[in-house]
């Protein structure tokens, strides 16, 4: 069976703009490197993204496509993406889901 693709799916409520944007300026070239590709980007204060039902409230959700599990895996675990994480940890409010995607 062959494995689906991996995601990373987050959702951030920013409190250090500056600091967040430094976060995607240098996690960019670490997502390129692994493969990545974003999927979506929404904010929910431009009616980009509607809570329909469960009541969470976070500024943006953000979703992530990699070949695999394992390779999102990899690039989380990776040396270049440990040495930025700090950023968004600093500067955001996230939770951060890894799941594997339906294999096609």
């Amino acid at each position: 069976m062959t494995s689906g693709p991996g995601y990373i799916v987050a959702e951030v409520t920013v409190h250090d703009a500056e600091t967040y944007d430094q976060y995607v300026e240098r996690s960019g070239p670490v997502l390129e490197k692994y493969g990545a590709r974003l999927l979506a980007h929404a904010f929910p204060s431009a009616g980009e993204l509607v809570v329909k039902e469960g009541g969470r409230t976070f500024e943006r959700l953000v979703i992530v496509q990699f070949d695999s599990l394992e390779r999102v895996t990899e690039f989380y675990h990776s040396p270049d993406y440990q040495a930025v994480i700090g950023l968004r940890h600093d500067s955001a409010e996230s939770h951060v889901y890894h799941l594997a995607g339906i294999p096609g």
